[in-house]
């Protein structure tokens, strides 16, 4: 289906509003239904890696189902989220999925309904079922198909901490499920077999099955349930391991007294703690049977307050991509604390969250380019409560003086359900923290040293990817030197400039607290970006303990840490030329003015060659000339043209981006979402401003996508942006002014949003 016609049946589906009535003050009001603008298929076809399915803002459960095809191998990069929305093909339904990321976890308790005990169960994939897409349906908080192969209606909707499954049968009395406590998404699935390390469940009662899992996939996880049905269990048959492998969780198939109904429904609570909080989580969040849509309700409300944040004036298309986006936005961080606030912490066992949540599912080397920062503008309470959870996990973490990677405290990277996965580079927990401090906007129960000391440790202290030790002896990070176990001569350019910016966001917390010699000592650090500036080749560079930088470089390759003596991460030479985000005009300086720093910001965009990975079979998607919109550090990029002589082109690069990279189809994502970083870019790009430095309080004004957007601030006022003589024509901005006075500079400030007003663009020709 081309663009046109998949638009066209999304908005017949989805997109006529309907209108719910409430009373307030004996007068009827209507109210929309922003969710009628949401499509969840979108992402889910190649690698924006999102999910269909259901789930509640910030839950810990995303009752999903998991798709099969063929034509895979395995399940490498494309089945990360674990549906490919072209696969013909369901194997079943599992609890916890992860949202547009780049690494596969999760996928736990797999359900399939049934109807037959014929089917050959040495591959757990034999218990797949074709299905029509006109069938399948999503929504906020509710999913539904029809399987062909089992004839039965399969639908999903979710609480914060329990997954609810109705399934309707065309003939009662040949109703089964299947439950498999093994699977789980993998890089490949010939992993499955070892993907559980541990592993205990039984039958409580002839209603109940309780149990726990540790899987192992990208990070080490405890899991406990207990799963409910409404219906008696009449007969259980265990089945032997698919293919004779030895698996640590077993299969059964289940058969129920269905009596006259056709019906089923099952409830999945589970904890992180133990199976009794996960009991205590069900009972406190759908404690009765026969309540599905009441749950569906509630939770399409709790996605309504969320979308009623920002109200658009504009093209039907433009709106399914903003609250598609908005709606990825929220997904996560996931609050893994139990209604009781315990959560299993890293190496610490059991601990209470200090704000009674603790939210982990962290992807901060992308999350605070700019979803942090809409999270500042939109939902301060969640931030203070997400850096409450961060600073929990300082405080928390357990220190083991062998282990090089764990010899010292420090903020999390990339973390899942609690668990540091190492990923990716940096210490973005600091900017984070910083930006949102600096905004007004604390953590809970954390006096301002002991922020400041998770802050100066993360920083300055050793640790895996961290590198402190030669930055302070070289003031980069040689390529050719080890001081360390954990030195290995990887990313280092990336590295060193990611650290940069943490320091320098590190020296604004030091000033606000008064700390004169440590602020200093991060500002010198955050100056060091310059030692890498090749000057005769005009990048970013690599250099050996003798201060020589590389020579005869590929501007062009993508490398990344799984390469020795790479110099970027997931990047190449062009998309970190312009990685410092906190001195734009240090960096203009010199590269030798803005003339010069535009004719780069052209070489970059307006190349002729694109970017390409020449050691991986890894196709790029979203590519404009050198730059890729489909990975994070380019994201600030084409921001910089306003710092240039050439500042239109920032105008007509983002309506570019959001008119042809963005788009209501399963494949509308030209990348990993990546834990709503995608979908931020594209929500600050609509409403016409940007974060380039993510801590510096300021956002840098761009071109606005759409006639009118008012953003319904959490402090009772409202932010509204205009786009005058907005067109496809007229996509260049002409003048700005905020309050009716004309702005001479090239940004807005925090500040003025939260004091609310009216943002007026005036749009022209070139």
């Amino acid at each position: 289906m081309n663009k046109k016609g998949w638009l066209n049946t999304v908005t017949k589906n989805m997109v006529l509003l309907f209108f719910v009535f409430m009373f307030s003050c004996g007068n009827q009001e209507t109210v929309e239904d922003y969710t009628a603008y949401v499509n969840p298929f979108v992402g889910t076809q190649n690698d924006g890696h999102t999910f269909p399915g259901a789930t509640t803002p910030l839950g810990m459960v995303q009752p999903s189902p998991e798709s099969y095809d063929t034509y895979y191998k395995g399940y490498e990069a494309d089945h990360i989220a674990g549906y490919q929305y072209n696969d013909p093909w369901l194997i079943g339904f599992t609890q916890t999925h992860l949202n547009g990321v780049g690494c596969p976890s999760l996928s736990d308790i797999l359900l399939q309904p049934l109807n037959t005990d014929t089917i050959n169960s040495n591959s757990r994939f034999n218990y797949k079922s074709t299905y029509k897409k006109e069938s399948e349906e999503a929504t906020p908080g509710y999913y539904k198909v029809y399987l062909d192969d089992f004839k039965v209606q399969v639908e999903l909707t979710a609480s914060e901490h329990v997954a609810y499954h109705r399934y309707t049968y065309n003939t009662a009395k040949d109703a089964k499920l299947l439950i498999d406590l093994q699977y789980g998404v993998t890089w490949n699935v010939k992993d499955i077999p070892g993907n559980v390390l541990d592993a205990h469940q039984q039958f409580e009662d002839d209603y109940t099955l309780i149990g726990y899992r540790k899987a192992r996939q990208w990070a080490k996880r405890d899991l406990y349930y207990v799963i409910k049905f409404s219906n008696k269990i009449t007969n259980k048959n265990e089945l032997l391991p698919p293919d004779n492998k030895q698996e640590k969780a077993p299969r059964y198939i289940l058969d129920f007294d269905m009596g006259d109904s056709a019906v089923l429904e099952v409830k999945i609570g589970v904890s992180t703690v133990g199976v009794e909080e996960a009991k205590k989580n069900l009972e406190a969040q759908i404690p009765s049977w026969n309540s599905f849509d009441a749950v569906r309700t509630s939770t399409n409300k709790k996605w309504n307050d969320i979308f009623s944040k920002i109200t658009l004036e504009g093209e039907a298309d433009k709106k399914i991509a903003f609250y598609t986006s908005l709606y990825h936005l929220y997904i996560q961080p996931n609050n893994i604390a139990d209604v009781d606030g315990k959560f299993r912490s890293s190496g610490s066992g059991v601990q209470k969250a200090t704000s009674g949540k603790y939210y982990s599912t962290l992807s901060l080397w992308d999350t605070y380019r700019a979803a942090k920062p809409m999270y500042t503008i939109l939902s301060p309470e969640l931030v203070s409560d997400i850096n409450t959870s961060m600073m929990d996990s300082y405080t928390y973490m357990k220190v083991d003086t062998l282990n090089p990677k764990e010899a010292n405290r420090y903020l999390p990277r990339w973390q899942l359900w609690g668990q540091e996965t190492h990923t990716m580079i940096g210490n973005h927990a600091v900017p984070v923290i910083v930006d949102a401090y600096l905004k007004g906007i604390k953590p809970k129960g954390y006096s301002d040293d002991k922020v400041f000391d998770a802050v100066w440790n993360s920083l300055t202290k050793e640790h895996y990817r961290n590198h402190v030790k030669l930055i302070d002896s070289f003031g980069y990070i040689p390529y050719d030197v080890k001081l360390s176990k954990i030195d290995d001569g990887r990313e280092t350019v990336s590295r060193l400039l990611e650290n940069t910016y943490d320091d320098y966001a590190g020296a604004l917390l030091a000033e606000r607290l008064g700390k004169t010699k440590e602020a200093k000592f991060l500002r010198n650090r955050a100056s060091f970006y310059k030692n890498v500036y090749d000057t005769e080749s005009g990048f970013m560079r690599g250099k050996n303990a003798k201060g020589e930088f590389k020579k005869d470089v590929d501007a062009t390759e993508v490398v990344g840490e799984w390469l020795k003596g790479s110099d970027f991460t997931e990047g190449n030479a062009y998309h970190y030329q312009f990685h410092v985000l906190h001195d734009v005009p240090g960096l203009v300086d010199i590269m030798g003015g803005k003339t010069e720093f535009g004719n780069k910001l052209d070489a970059m965009f307006y190349s002729k060659e694109i970017p390409e990975v020449r050691t991986l079979v890894w196709e790029l998607r979203g590519t404009y000339g050198q730059y890729w919109h489909g990975n994070e550090p380019c994201h600030h990029v084409p921001y910089l043209y306003k710092y240039s002589d050439r500042p239109h082109k920032a105008d007509k690069i983002i309506k570019t981006l959001i008119d042809e990279y963005y788009y209501s189809k399963p494949d509308g994502l030209m990348g990993n979402d990546d834990c709503g970083q995608m979908s931020a870019w594209y929500m600050f790009g609509v409403l016409g401003f940007y974060p380039v430095n993510p801590t510096g309080g300021e956002y840098i004004l761009g071109a606005p996508q759409v006639e009118e957007a008012t953003i319904n601030l959490p402090n009772g006022k409202a932010f509204k942006v205009k786009a005058e003589n907005l067109s496809d024509d007229n996509y260049i901005v002409k003048s700005v002014n905020l309050n009716g006075t004309v702005l001479d500079r090239k940004y807005i400030t925090h500040d003025e949003i939260l004091k609310g007003g009216e943002l007026v663009f005036e749009m022209g020709s070139i």
